[in-house]
């Protein structure tokens, strides 16, 4: 991989400039940016991201969801839902799921949905590999199903329940007050402006720069797990 090739992604990632704009000391824009899509299609995102998966190692796990506008370069003629774009009260947006630890580790596979997509209908699939953990999130998850699911493979929910809820289930309070764990990672990769808002036209592109950011702070803070 040639390092300027890489120099250039990452800047582009921390500075969300259009391809054609990138500075010429590190190529031509157009062999850069074929040079990373051809790498997308080979599966290369794929195996970045299986690499950051540290399983369940943790005894909690925080999952939760974000929104990264969709800039008006980012229109395609293909239909919203195969781009994962939706519209939701800001505009149209493409939402990204994620399960963490504590450390900001992920716990289980991204998952990038259209805007308008709710947290609940995306939770099974979200929290499919959990296995004895407590698992800890929002009023946004705030399920009978969700918690039967999550007890169904020796989960623990630590979820709170909505106002209006008849018979309230309690929740550890303590534990709770530890979810901000996955509002940093949110931070953490919308820093990288690539990633705040949304300029590519597939979907599988804006992945690549969500897992490549989120790569780069593992990298930064030496999260990976040894093989």
């Amino acid at each position: 991989m040639p390092d300027t090739h890489f120099d250039a992604f990452w800047y582009i990632l921390r500075n969300a400039c259009a391809w054609r704009a990138l500075p010429a000391e590190f190529g031509k824009w157009g062999t850069v940016f074929q040079f990373w899509n051809r790498l997308s299609k080979a599966g290369f995102t794929d195996f970045v991201h299986d690499r950051l998966v540290c399983g369940n190692e943790a005894e909690a796990v925080f999952f939760d969801s974000t929104h990264s506008k969709v800039h008006q370069h980012a229109n395609d003629a293909g239909t919203n839902e195969e781009r994962g774009v939706g519209t939701s009260r800001g505009g149209l947006n493409t939402k990204i799921h994620a399960v963490v630890d504590v450390l900001g580790r992920l716990a289980g596979k991204l998952i990038f949905t259209p805007g308008n997509v709710s947290d609940f209908s995306v939770a099974p699939a979200l929290t499919a590999e959990l296995k004895d953990v407590f698992g800890v999130a929002d009023k946004g998850y705030d399920s009978k199903t969700i918690r039967k699911d999550l007890r169904a493979r020796g989960c623990e929910p630590c979820i709170p329940c909505r106002k209006n809820t008849r018979v309230p289930e309690a929740y550890d309070a303590t534990l709770y007050r530890a979810r901000h764990c996955v509002e940093n990672v949110w931070q953490r990769i919308k820093v990288f402006r690539r990633v705040a808002s949304r300029f590519e036209k597939t979907l599988r592109m804006f992945e690549f720069f969500v897992i490549l950011a989120l790569a780069t702070i593992y990298e930064r803070d030496g999260l990976w797990i040894p093989m």
